[in-house]
């Protein structure tokens, strides 16, 4: 990634370059004593180089489960974040939505009603443009993105105003506490990984949010992003997404629904029709 190899100048060049060369590896003691090394050589670093190890060490864990908190409500689920964005969560409403995000595909299933909108199928692919749906499309792409624990500390890392706002326990973790102020225009222009139109909308969902992000890191000891908290300057921190992650690099692995589970967006919106 980009923002990443940039963020990199802020580390010691040889411990990021065996960090990141043990990235695609799958788990060996190699991997392990490069992440450890990445850990142990960030303890007394300055907020730019602790947010540039700490994505190196989520860069090697490569997935985790993730529980979320926003305006719209609680969601939970799992993520992989090594090649690409992939994002599984279901909302802890009544609703039931669930929404599985595979790099730049949204797909969105939920509970008996949209079973039986779908003619006995649990998804249906959602586009951006599809007039109904499509801006539930653009929030779930929106989220994916920046549940993106390297995407997200690799930017701040990067370009990011930064402070360190102290030492704080989360859920009985104790952290650092770090805090980025970042040009929304930036991140958006880091979300590399998108298709020009998705990227575009995701660009402007941001961008209703105000032209800067606060972005608040919670980093354990060992350099792991224990949690994030997010929010746009004309909504303030009344509108801020908290993601939480847990089970670092034991996720299972996040499949697209299988083609014959899949219905069409266009049948999904009669759900929001009825």
């Amino acid at each position: 990634m980009r923002v990443l190899r940039h963020a990199c100048v802020t580390v010691a060049a040889t411990v990021l370059a065996a960090g990141l060369a043990a990235c695609g590896s799958d788990g060996t003691t190699g991997t392990k004593a490069a992440g450890d090394a990445v850990a142990g050589a960030a303890a007394g670093l300055d907020p730019r180089a602790a947010l540039a190890a700490s994505a190196v060490v989520m860069q090697r864990a490569g997935n985790g489960s993730l529980a979320l908190t926003a305006e719209a409500g609680p969601m939970a689920g799992t993520a992989e974040w090594q090649q690409r964005t992939v994002v599984d969560v279901a909302a802890k409403t009544e609703s039931g939505t669930r929404a599985r995000i595979i790099g730049d595909e949204v797909y969105l299933g939920g509970g008996l009603q949209t079973t039986a909108v779908l003619g006995g199928k649990h998804w249906a692919r959602i586009e951006p443009k599809d007039p109904v749906v499509g801006s539930m499309s653009v929030m779930f792409l929106t989220v994916a993105q920046l549940t993106n624990p390297v995407l997200q500390l690799s930017a701040a890392a990067q370009g990011g105003k930064l402070t360190k706002v102290g030492a704080e326990a989360v859920g009985g973790v104790q952290t650092t506490h770090y805090r980025a102020v970042e040009e929304v225009a930036k991140l958006a222009d880091s979300l590399s990984a998108l298709g020009g139109d998705q990227r575009a909308a995701v660009r402007q969902t941001l961008d209703t949010g105000g032209s800067t992000l606060t972005v608040d890191f919670w980093i354990n000891d060992k350099q792991e992003l224990v949690q994030l908290r997010e929010y746009g300057d004309k909504g303030g921190e009344s509108s801020a997404v908290t993601v939480t992650y847990s089970g670092l690099g034991a996720a299972p692995k996040i499949e697209a629904p299988a083609a014959g589970d899949v219905g069409k967006g266009a049948d999904f919106a009669k759900v929001f029709r009825s």
